[in-house]
C-alpha cells in the first residue's frame, strides 16, 4: 500500500514538506525532553511518528485530553486488549458514555489484523477486524502518547486528532529468539515479547533446543531438562563459548511456558516452539546417547569426546522418543505449527554422520536412495506424521525441503540467503523470508564490532534496503511469502553479560524497528522512516532499551582529529585503548593520537559503535618462524601463521601441545595479543593454556593464562620469542582456530 499523509486544513501537502516538518519536530522533541522535567511542557506526538508507519493517516487540527474521567468501553471479546491498555493508561472508569471515552470494538468488514483509529476532540475510537486488529490500533494510540507519560503513568495527557486506516502487508511478522545457546529468564523473554508487541510483530519463534542446551521440561523424560539444561563445570553437557568452569544454564517448566504463551497471546503474539531435529542435538545426545547411530566414532581428534549431534534415522526407538517429546510440546503450545528444525544436519564434523552408520546405509539401500538428504526426508516425514496425530503441522528450515518430498502444508523458514527463499516459494511452499544477511541480528553491524561474521556486517540502514521487487520476487512468488522474521542467535550472548539486556538490545535495535516496517508495509523507505525513528528513540529510552546509534564521523583536518556526531543531541566520547580511560570529546585532538583513541556517541540509553581512524587498527608484522606440536589441516601450513593468516588445526588440543613464535629481530611493542577461535566467536579455542615470553631468546617466563582463548599482555622489554603451552583440552570442537598475532 502507498503511504498517505494528509493535513485536513491544507490538503495535498507534498511529501518533502511533511518530512521537513517531521525532522524539525523530532529535533524539538529531543530538545524539550533534554531540558524539561515537567509533563506540562511535552507536546503530543503526531501520528506520523508511529513505527511501523500506518498506511493511511488523515491528520486533523485539535487534540483530545485523556483525563481521570475518561472511560474505557470495549466489547467483551476484547477484555485482554483493554487490560493491556490499562497497564499504560491509568483510566479509572469503565462505562458506556459517548463522550470522553476510549472505545474498543470489532468490525466484521475489516480484515482480522486491520484497524481504524479515530481521535477527535470528544473521544477515541479503535475498531478492528479481530482481536489482533484492535490490539494493533491500541499500539498506534500508545505511540501517539509522549513517552514521558507512559513512564510516569500520570493523567491528564493530550493526543493529536487523527484518522488512521491501517492493515499489515504480511500475515507472518515474526521474531526468533534462541534460548538454547544462552539461557534467558522468563522475565527477559517477556520483555522481548513486549518489544515485539510494540512493533506489531505477531509470531514468536522460540528456539528451545540445540547442541548447547535443552531448555524445555519433558515430564516423561525429566533428565532431558534437569541435565541437558546446564553445561560447564560438572554438567554432562560440555561448555561452549564462555562460562567453562561453572555449571550454568536453566530450563522452562510446563507452567512457565504456558505463562509465556498466555502473556504473548494477550499481546496478539503466537508462540511457535522449535525442537531442532534431527541435527543440532548434541546436548540431548550427551544425556541420551542411544539416539545416535550404532558405530564407534573416532574420538582421538576430538579430545576423547563424541561430538556427533544427529539422531539415527534407522532406529525405530527414536521415533517413540520423538513422540514423547511432541506429545508434551503440543499440550503446552496452542500454535498450529511446531518447528522441527532440519538445518545443517549431520555435517558438524566435516563428514556426514549417517555415512558411517551401517543401519542408515542399509536403509538407503532398501529404498534405493543415493543421497543422505533422502534419509532426512524419511525422518522428517515420520515426525510430520507424529505431529499430525497431535493436531499439529511441521515448520522447517530451508534445507529440509531439499529432498523434494515434504508436503506443501509444511511451512519453510528461509535463512541462508535470498536465493533459498526464492527457491522455496518457487516450489509452492509458504515461506518465512529471513535471509541472514538482512535479518540475523546476531550479525556484526560494522567491520570492527562484535557479532557473527558469516552473513557479513550490516546496520539498520542496510536492513532497510531489503525490497522484494529488487530481490527478484515476482507477483507469483509473493503469493507464497508467508511473511518475514528477524532472528537473534545467542552464541555470543553468553560472553556479553547475559544477566543484562544491553547486548541483545544493542544488536537488535534499531534493526528490529526497520524489520517491523518491512513486515507491516512490505518495504522501508529509509529517508521517510528515519525521522520517525529519531522520535521512536524516546520511547525506547523510556523503556530502558539500549539501542545502537549511528556512529560519528572521524577525520583529520589541519593536524587535528575532528569528530562530528550524527545528530546534534548526541554527546561524544573518546577512549584510550592503552589506559582504558574514557573522556568527553569537546574539541579536536592532536593527530598523533590516531593510533590509540576511538570515539563513540551517546544519547540517553543509546550508544554508537566505537569508531577510529585507520591507524588505530594497524599492527606490526615482524618476520618470524613458527613451530608447533599441533597438526594443521591440509590446506594450512606454518607459513600461513608466519604470514599472519588464520589457520585451523586438524584436531583438538591436548595437554602438552605447544606453539612457538620466534622473531627474526627483537620486537618492541606496547601490547601483544594472542587469540584463538573463530573471529568474534569463542568457538574452537584453546581453553586451558598459558603464554610465555622470552626477552633474551633463551629463557621464557609466563606472562599470563588465556581467558576465553585469548591473552593480551604488555611486554616489559623487547620480545625475542613467544610460546603458548596447553595444559588441558581445548573446547568441544574437533579443531583449534589460531588467529594472527596482534602486535601494537
Amino acid at each position: 500500500m502507498l503511504y498517505k499523509y494528509y493535513i485536513c486544513t491544507k490538503q495535498n501537502q507534498n511529501y518533502l514538506k511533511m518530512r521537513t516538518k517531521l525532522l524539525i519536530f523530532a529535533a524539538a522533541l529531543f530538545a524539550s525532553i533534554g531540558c524539561s522535567t515537567s509533563q506540562e511542557f511535552v507536546q503530543p506526538l503526531p501520528a506520523n511518528t508511529i513505527i511501523p508507519q500506518p498506511n493511511e493517516i488523515v491528520a486533523a487540527e485539535g487534540e483530545f485530553e485523556i483525563n481521570a474521567m475518561t472511560s474505557l468501553c470495549y466489547d467483551a471479546e476484547l477484555e485482554g486488549v483493554a487490560n493491556y491498555l490499562l497497564k499504560y493508561l491509568p483510566l479509572s472508569h469503565k462505562g458506556e458514555q459517548e463522550e470522553n471515552c476510549i472505545k474498543l470494538s470489532l468490525d466484521d468488514d475489516l480484515a482480522a489484523e486491520a484497524y481504524e483509529l479515530e481521535i477527535d476532540s470528544e473521544g477515541i475510537s479503535i475498531e478492528g477486524g479481530g482481536y489482533g486488529g484492535v490490539f494493533n490500533g491500541v499500539q498506534s494510540l500508545l505511540q501517539m502518547v509522549p513517552a514521558v507519560y507512559l513512564e510516569s503513568a500520570k493523567l491528564p495527557l493530550k493526543v493529536c486528532c487523527v484518522e488512521i486506516k491501517d492493515a499489515p502487508r504480511f500475515e507472518y511478522r515474526g521474531a526468533h529468539l534462541d534460548v538454547a545457546r544462552t539461557y534467558m529468564p522468563v522475565a527477559d523473554i517477556k520483555r522481548y515479547i513486549d518489544l515485539m508487541a510494540m512493533h506489531k510483530l505477531n509470531k514468536f519463534h522460540l528456539h528451545l533446543t540445540d547442541d548447547e542446551g535443552w531448555r524445555i521440561e519433558i515430564k516423561s523424560h525429566p533428565e532431558f531438562a534437569l541435565e541437558g539444561g546446564f553445561r560447564g563445570g560438572d554438567a554432562k553437557v560440555w561448555p561452549r563459548y564462555s562460562k567453562f568452569d561453572e555449571r550454568w544454564g536453566g530450563y522452562y517448566t510446563h507452567e512457565e511456558l504456558r505463562d509465556i504463551v498466555a502473556y504473548a497471546a494477550e499481546r496478539n503474539i503466537e508462540v511457535i516452539p522449535e525442537i531442532d531435529l534431527p541435527g543440532h542435538s548434541r546436548a540431548l545426545a550427551q544425556i541420551c546417547p542411544d539416539i545416535l547411530c550404532n558405530y564407534t566414532p573416532d574420538k582421538e581428534s576430538w579430545g576423547g569426546r563424541d561430538l556427533r549431534n544427529a539422531w539415527c534415522v534407522a532406529k525405530e526407538s527414536n521415533y517413540a522418543l520423538v513422540e514423547d517429546i511432541i506429545r508434551e510440546v503440543a499440550e503446552i503450545f496452542p500454535s498450529e505449527y511446531i518447528h522441527i528444525g532440519g538445518d545443517e544436519v549431520a555435517l558438524a564434523l566435516g563428514y556426514h554422520i549417517w555415512s558411517k552408520c551401517p543401519d542408515c546405509t542399509a536403509l538407503m539401500r532398501k529404498h534405493g536412495y543415493t543421497s543422505y538428504m533422502q534419509l532426512q526426508d524419511i525422518f522428517t516425514e515420520r515426525v510430520a506424521g507424529i505431529l499430525e496425530r497431535y493436531g499439529k503441522k511441521p515448520a522447517v528450515w530451508n534445507e529440509a525441503i531439499e529432498g523434494g518430498r515434504l508436503d506443501k502444508d509444511t511451512k519453510v523458514y528461509g535463512w541462508k540467503n535470498v536465493k533459498v527463499c526464492k527457491e522455496s516459494v518457487d516450489r509452492g511452499y509458504a515461506t518465512v523470508v529471513m535471509p541472514g544477511g538482512y535479518f540475523y541480528f546476531d550479525s556484526r553491524q560494522s567491520e570492527h564490532e562484535k557479532g557473527q561474521k558469516w552473513a557479513g556486517h550490516f546496520d539498520a540502514k542496510k536492513v532497510a534496503t531489503f525490497n522484494f521487487v529488487d530481490q527478484g520476487f515476482t507477483e507469483e512468488n509473493m503469493k507464497h511469502v508467508w511473511g518475514i522474521s528477524t532472528a537473534f542467535w545467542s552464541e555470543l550472548y553468553i560472553d556479553n553479560n547475559p544477566e543484562s539486556h544491553h547486548y541483545i538490545d544493542y544488536m537488535c535495535f534499531p534493526r528490529f524497528c526497520v524489520a517491523s516496517e518491512i513486515a507491516w508495509r512490505g518495504q522501508c523507505r529509509w529517508e521517510e522512516f528515519y525521522p520517525s525513528l529519531l522520535a521512536h528513540y524516546e520511547r525506547l529510552s523510556n523503556m530502558g532499551v539500549s539501542y545502537r546509534l549511528e556512529s560519528p564521523s572521524v577525520k583529520v583536518e589541519n593536524g587535528k582529529i575532528v569528530v562530528t556526531a550524527a545528530e546534534k543531541n548526541q554527546t561524544l566520547y573518546y577512549t584510550d585503548k592503552f589506559t582504558g580511560k574514557t573522556e568527553r570529546y569537546t574539541k579536536p585532538l592532536d593527530s598523533h593520537l590516531a593510533s590509540q583513541v576511538s570515539f563513540h556517541a551517546e544519547y540517553r540509553t543509546g550508544r554508537s559503535a566505537d569508531i577510529a581512524l585507520d591507524a588505530y587498527y594497524k599492527t606490526k608484522r615482524p618476520k618470524m618462524t613458527v613451530t608447533t606440536s599441533l597438526p594443521l589441516r591440509k590446506r594450512n601450513s606454518l607459513k600461513d601463521i608466519e604470514a599472519y593468516n588464520i589457520v585451523h588445526t586438524s584436531r583438538t588440543a591436548h595437554a602438552g601441545d605447544w606453539l612457538e613464535y620466534r622473531f627474526a629481530e627483537p620486537v618492541k611493542s606496547r601490547r601483544i595479543t594472542f587469540a584463538t577461535g573463530h573471529p568474534h566467536l569463542n568457538r574452537a579455542i584453546l581453553e586451558f593454556a598459558y603464554v610465555e615470553a622470552s626477552y633474551d631468546g633463551e629463557n621464557f617466563e609466563q606472562v599470563g593464562r588465556l581467558h576465553l582463548g585469548a591473552l593480551a599482555f604488555e611486554p616489559k622489554s623487547e620480545v625475542h620469542a613467544l610460546r603458548v603451552v596447553a595444559d588441558g583440552p581445548s573446547d568441544a570442537e574437533p579443531k583449534v582456530v589460531i588467529l594472527p598475532l596482534h602486535i601494537e
